[in-house]
């Protein structure tokens, strides 16, 4: 952490569209969302051009470590990048997740074996799993109150804008490329253009508010108020985020011990229930291995290509309805009706998507 970024809040220039320059400030945060959703999901067209023989020969114990070893970096990634963002700063933990997102992108575009594969894939899981730590955490401090529960979300639309770029883009390459086996390549290294964006991007947005003010530097925070607030919200947003950590250093840090008590243990295990109930419906298979699943169906490489573009288009529409009804409707009734999809229709869908 030793390269010093300039700090878009020390510039004279004021910026005098609040709204636009918080438009500006989601959009380029949110590139974070869409590497990580085009990481994901462009395996899934690369896989089969890899596994070839005259590729690197993988088999299905190693394409399985090519696949999950971004999850376990992910792991590691969403962990560490917590307590590193709260030390050095929300944008600067950002600013460096995106140098490695070029850099272990570049790595697996080039790499000449699978143990080279499977180390640049982990080593991208640990900047998916710090963006998918850091960039909400950035971009619910930068929102105004009313609006966080929508513009967090972006996030995510962005995560699946991703997905469904990766499909795309996979299917061109596949259809124009013919069957040259270096192509899995080509849909690799297109991952570094949002990566680069995001990385230029950290020079102009500036650091979260809330964090300057959890170091005790509030006249930053507050310029930084100004920048994306009216006036009169900033001072008064200010004033509550004053007052916010004031009550935090009140609390008692949770504990082990706190799951003893019964409210607590019933939230902690509603939390990883509805985290497994998310997974467990099967969707990552469909994610990884959609276009190997659909040649074993019967369908040509090139053609099952083009079908996994409707995984990526639907999950991108429904994401649009969710951030559309966030606003109006509650989200405990929202969630109820999510896992009702995921553990009712989720399995019948994916079944008869198996069996096509």
């Amino acid at each position: 952490m030793g390269i010093q970024l300039e700090d878009p809040v020390t510039s004279k220039r004021k910026n005098r569209n609040p709204k636009r320059f918080m438009k500006l400030i989601i959009w380029i945060s949110t590139f974070g969302g869409l590497v990580f959703g085009y990481d994901t999901g462009v395996i899934n067209g690369a896989l089969p051009y890899m596994s070839r023989s005259d590729q690197l020969n993988l088999n299905a114990f190693s394409e399985g470590l090519v696949a999950s070893s971004l999850l376990f970096g992910a792991a590691f990634g969403a962990i560490c990048c917590g307590r590193l963002s709260d030390r050095y700063g929300r944008r600067k933990v950002i600013y460096y997740l995106a140098l490695l997102f070029i850099a272990t992108t570049l790595g697996c575009s080039f790499a000449p074996n699978t143990g080279v594969m499977i180390l640049f894939r982990f080593l991208l899981g640990l900047a998916v799993g710090g963006a998918s730590a850091t960039v909400p955490t950035f971009l619910a401090e930068m929102s105004p109150a009313k609006l966080r529960g929508q513009l967090v979300t972006q996030n995510e639309l962005m995560l699946v804008t991703g997905q469904l770029l990766a499909y795309v883009f996979n299917a061109v390459i596949a259809n124009t490329m013919g069957e040259s086996g270096h192509i899995w390549r080509y849909m690799l290294i297109l991952a570094t253009l949002p990566a680069i964006i995001l990385w230029i991007g950290m020079f102009i947005v500036p650091e979260s508010p809330r964090w300057y003010a959890s170091k005790g530097k509030f006249g930053k925070a507050l310029r930084v108020l100004r920048q994306v607030r009216q006036e009169i919200h900033a001072k008064q947003e200010l004033r509550e985020i004053k007052s916010s950590i004031a009550a935090e250093t009140k609390i008692n840090q949770a504990t082990f011990k706190d799951l003893t008590i019964p409210w607590v243990r019933r939230i902690v295990i509603l939390g990883i229930g509805i985290a497994i109930v998310n997974q467990i419906t099967g969707i990552n298979a469909i994610m990884y291995y959609g276009t190997q699943i659909l040649q074993k169906s019967g369908f040509a490489t090139n053609v099952a290509m083009i079908a996994n573009i409707a995984n990526g288009v639907i999950s991108l529409c429904a994401t649009f309805v969710g951030i559309a009804l966030l606003g109006r409707v509650k989200r405990r009734p929202m969630l109820i009706t999510g896992l009702i999809g995921t553990s009712k229709v989720d399995p019948i869908v994916k079944t008869r998507f198996l069996l096509i």
